[in-house]
């Protein structure tokens, strides 16, 4: 019977290897890392050759190039522990945030459950599925990593915000203009934070909800109420002429 990933046993220096990785508590490990802890501790001909085996028995699962999650000994259905959340703060330490409609759910805004993790950050802008998980990166300037919690989802008005701009990803716009007249905000910081985020099409929006006299201003000052700003696929119709907003 020829031998699967699954019906595969671990060598002794396999075993040795897992063993000390999991002693160690290690979850995430890079493949220089990997390499030292086995120079380290271990006496092998060729360290190449004992990862590629822990990655075809799926003991090492690569979650980016040169970058392994560990699969303990413990676990018998080899999955990890690992949690979204921690893959994502591995990789991208602290130039990211939670949003959209994790942000939605984590607020109570909805009780529907996300089915993946929606992630602004500096670096990357793809659709990606790591281990067990699915990932909807966007990326972002760096000046718009602003209106994030402790827990790095990003607070109720920053997640108003993002509403505004990518509410394809929660409904349509018709939807979330509803949702953001519900809920309770900060009038203030949701005006300071459309200024910030420094988008036309934003600011009309939340001036349109806020009837926001500072933003009325700062629109004239720019010459955006010179013309109209036209939204598409709102899921309704609107024409506004003080905010020269046409919702199609």
């Amino acid at each position: 019977m020829k031998k699967t990933k699954k019906n595969q046993g671990l060598s002794p220096n396999q075993e040795r290897i897992m063993s000390i990785l999991e002693y160690k508590k290690i979850t995430i490990i890079e493949r220089n890392e990997i390499i030292d802890l086995i120079k380290k501790h271990m006496q092998v001909k060729d360290v190449g050759d004992l990862i590629s085996k822990l990655l075809f028995k799926e003991r090492l699962i690569p979650i980016k190039k040169g970058v392994y999650a560990v699969i303990p000994l413990s676990s018998l259905d080899k999955t990890t522990k690992l949690s979204n959340i921690e893959i994502v703060d591995y990789l991208l330490r602290d130039n990211y945030y939670i949003g959209l409609f994790n942000a939605y759910n984590f607020h109570g805004f909805t009780e529907q459950i996300p089915n993946k993790l929606f992630i602004f950050n500096t670096k990357y802008s793809a659709d990606k599925k790591i281990l067990n998980y699915q990932f909807k990166l966007f990326k972002v300037k760096k000046d718009k990593l602003f209106g994030i919690l402790g827990n790095q989802y990003s607070d109720k008005e920053r997640t108003a915000i993002d509403a505004l701009n990518y509410p394809e990803y929660l409904g349509g716009l018709k939807q979330v203009l509803d949702q953001i007249r519900k809920i309770s905000f900060n009038q203030k910081i949701l005006v300071d934070y459309a200024i910030r985020y420094n988008s036309n099409k934003v600011i009309k929006l939340v001036g349109l909800l806020t009837e926001s006299n500072k933003l009325f201003k700062l629109l004239e000052k720019k010459k955006a109420l010179n013309y109209y700003t036209t939204i598409k696929k709102t899921g309704t119709k609107l024409l506004n002429k003080k905010w020269k907003l046409r919702l199609i």
